[in-house]
């Protein structure tokens, strides 16, 4: 990772996915029910990308000794939900590598243990039903993961809330408008705050966001 793009990351481990995904209208947000096995803080950095066939997981064996320190793997297990991609070796030998975070369209299993991890791992639930090793599969190749598209070098936010996939040529734009977004919400919480000192709370026009009466117009209210 160049000097550059570590500096984007520092800047954007700043925010939370939900910023991300206010300033980009929801779009290339990953399903719901992709949820955070061990969290420890947000997961950001740049995708290599994995696709699998159903319940076979060869391709993320051989994804994660491709990898390189700062990675974090997305994978493409389609939802299967008859088998885990991942268990407790992988993950390890994955943490040993250096790799930051996989997120897996799937199930993994061993989930005690990859609650003692620091690499975080991503998915959809846990199956102690193991897969196969047979192939075929894909590596960085541009893949659809939990409904949002993914290339490698897209950066990838994920956190409590969520994961957020962010198209590299777009990323300094949004991550521009991201920053406003939040201090925006900053100052919000500042006027809240106030508003909570006051003795007298009849008066809220202060407190309201400055457009919401703009919107409530055509309602005529």
């Amino acid at each position: 990772m160049t000097h550059s793009q570590k500096t984007l990351v520092a800047r954007m481990k700043k925010l939370g996915s939900s910023v991300f995904a206010d300033v980009m209208e929801t779009n290339n947000v990953m399903d719901y029910h992709i949820k955070p096995v061990n969290f420890r803080e947000s997961l950001v950095g740049r995708a290599r990308t994995v696709a699998l066939p159903k319940g076979d997981n060869l391709f993320l064996h051989y994804a994660i000794y491709q990898a390189n320190p700062g990675d974090i793997l997305i994978v493409d297990g389609q939802d299967y939900k008859e088998a885990a991609y991942l268990g407790e070796l992988m993950a390890g030998a994955a943490e040993a590598i250096g790799v930051e975070g996989i997120i897996i369209d799937g199930l993994v299993r061993d989930r005690t243990d990859l609650r003692h991890l620091d690499i975080q791992i991503y998915a959809k639930g846990y199956l102690s039903t193991g897969p196969t090793k047979e192939g075929p599969g894909a590596f960085d190749t541009a893949i659809t993961c939990a409904g949002a598209m993914v290339c490698p070098g897209d950066y990838v936010i994920a956190d409590e809330d969520g994961v957020v996939v962010i198209p590299q040529g777009e990323v300094a734009d949004i991550l521009e408008k991201a920053e406003k977004k939040s201090a925006y919400e900053y100052n919000r919480l500042k006027q809240i705050e106030a508003f909570k000192q006051l003795e007298n709370k009849e008066d809220t026009s202060n407190l309201e966001p400055g457009w919401l009466q703009e919107k409530l117009k055509a309602y005529h209210l």
